[in-house]
Order: structure tokens, then sequence, then C-alpha cells
């Protein structure tokens, strides 16, 4: 376990010298995944929505999940997730850029802090700012030791569209984690959010059906969490809990169809 670290270390430390010079569009520093190109691609290619865009029946309201595989690599868990915020674009901010609180809005985070002295700029780019993350999480089975991990995290933000891109930088359980939130204003009172995340890690014993279903199920109520937030700022964060659980829990079947139905995006 000690040799992994140290070698998981001593490879963060090379990613870092070699990317000291990476421009927002490159994305965090920390060490690339299967999909870290993938996901560069597609915010390169991304399409600003409009107020004319309406979402589907099946979105309005709701979160809309897309499962995605990784060939060769089923406990890889990939996933597409979607939902209209009806808040301003800078209340939907305001709940991403508040770290502290991310323990009451993702279940099963014990805690979360921005690592002392990580914040700084992006050569080139003065809207957009990286900083590292250490998280401690509760493994699916609570027999299981708690999970320890940092991310390098960039933020870059336009007056109608903000940009969270996170990858994995150093763990013990998990070994890669790439993606981004992205939060753009759809008329002064709406915001689309739209979440790509992948993540692997050393599951041990855990089937893969119950990996797949406790990500996805954390997922739902992570991004049900933030949407009550910033519609409903003075709810507490104890009743934001209880009912993004209480949402979650008549999503089974859903989740369910979610993993039968995963698609590849890469080749």
């Amino acid at each position: 376990m000690k040799t992994r670290l140290a070698v998981v270390a001593l490879l963060c430390a090379a990613a870092s010298v070699a990317s000291a010079q990476r421009s927002a569009s490159d994305g965090p520093e920390g060490i690339d995944s299967v999909y870290t190109e993938y996901l560069t691609q597609v915010l390169k290619r991304w399409v600003p929505l409009r107020a004319d865009m309406a979402p589907s029946s099946r979105e309005a309201g709701s979160v809309a999940m897309m499962c995605v595989a990784t060939i060769g690599a089923e406990r890889y868990v990939g996933m597409i997730q979607r939902q209209r915020i009806h808040a301003t674009l800078s209340i939907v901010e305001d709940v991403l850029d508040e770290i502290d609180h991310y323990k009451d809005l993702f279940p099963g985070t014990i805690d979360v802090r921005v690592l002392t002295g990580s914040r700084r700029p992006v050569p080139g780019t003065p809207t957009a700012t990286r900083f590292d993350t250490a998280w401690v999480q509760r493994p699916p089975i609570f027999l299981l030791p708690d999970i320890r991990y940092e991310m390098s995290n960039q933020v870059e933000k336009t007056p109608t569209r903000a940009v969270y891109r996170y990858k994995f930088r150093v763990g013990d359980k998990l070994i890669a984690s790439d993606g981004f939130v992205v939060v753009e204003a759809i008329d002064a009172a709406t915001t689309q959010f739209t979440e790509y995340d992948f993540f692997n890690g050393h599951w041990g014993p855990l089937p893969m059906w119950l990996v797949w279903r406790e990500s996805l199920k954390a997922a739902f109520q992570s991004d049900v969490a933030i949407r009550l937030k910033a519609e409903q700022p003075t709810l507490s964060y104890a009743r934001i809990a209880a009912e993004a659980e209480r949402l979650a829990s008549s999503e089974s079947e859903r989740f369910e169809r979610c993993f039968a139905d995963r698609q590849a995006v890469l080749p």
C-alpha cells in the first residue's frame, strides 16, 4: 500500500511540473484518466443553451441520467446528468462555491476542504482559478474503511456560464476520477446544470451492481440537494438531505434501467 501511494505521489508531482503552463482549456492538473481527452473535447465543442431549448418532459423538474460503460472495465462508473434549476446562475454558483458545505450536499461525505495554499491563477486566463481539495467519504458497506483522496479543481466563470472541472490527484481506494459540472444561464431566473462524471477504484469484494447502484443514488441525491439549496436557500441542510433521500428512494427502478442500458462513449 505504501509503495503504491509513493508511486502515485511521484506521478502527481511529475504531472504537476509538466502541466504548469497549461491553459484553462487543458483543464486542471492531476492524473489524466482514459476520459480526460474526451472531456476536454466535449467542453471545446460545447454549444450554449438558449431559452427556447425547452427540456423534455422527462427532464423537466427531475434529473436526467445516462450511464456510460467503459469497455473492458465494468466497474469504471460513468454518468451524464442534467437538470433545470429555477434560480439565477449566480445563486447556483454560490451553492457550488461553498465547498465547506459539500459534506452536507454529497451523501456519504464526511469532510471536504480546500488544501491550504493551493489556490492559484491559471496562466493567461484571468477568469479561471485552480485549487486542490481533500475528501473523506464513507464506503458503500459500513465494514470497510473510509475512502480518502485529493482532487485537482479548476473553476472558470463568464457572465453566462461557469465550468467546474475536477480530476483525481492522489488517494488510496480511488484510482481515477475525472469530470466537470457546467452551469449556464437559460434566462434571468433559470439555470441549466450538466455533469459528466467518471471514476474507478479498488472496490474489493463489492459486486459490480452494488457499486453502480450506490453511485447512481448518491449522484441523484447530490444533484437534487444542489437544486433544492439554490431554489430554496433558507432550507436547512438536514431538510435538504432528507428530501433528496426521499426522492431517491422512489428512483430505484430508474437506476437499474440506467445501469442495464449503459452505453460507451469511447471506442
